[in-house]
């Protein structure tokens, strides 16, 4: 019994330690793409959200990327741009999906 309470701490903690939290202060077009951007973070990596692409993603470097449906990629552009247009960064809570994603406070 104790060491499966051991083994379930454990996963709870690496759940967490591939969550990560975004906050996008700025995008700018992906090259010639029309619904690719590069988003300005202060994640290390470069960060792109494509909604052009035949698979539709948030990536996050090599690393990490989170597949969106059609609809939930372009719902996440207009809320950035809403949120920058407001001049109000735009945060962006991710594990291994897209969890939330709101004005940041």
């Amino acid at each position: 019994m104790k060491k499966i309470l051991i083994l379930a701490f454990f996963g709870l903690i690496a759940n967490y330690a591939f969550a990560l939290e975004l906050k996008v202060t700025g995008f700018e077009q992906d090259g010639d793409l029309e619904r690719s951007f590069v988003l300005e973070t202060s994640f290390p990596e470069r960060v792109v959200l494509d909604c052009q692409s035949f698979v539709q993603s948030l990536s996050l470097g090599g690393n990490h990327v989170v597949i969106l449906d059609p609809e939930e990629c372009q719902g996440l552009q207009e809320r950035i741009y809403t949120s920058l247009i407001n001049s109000v960064s735009h945060c962006i809570e991710i594990d291994d999906q897209l969890r939330s994603d709101a004005s940041c406070h």
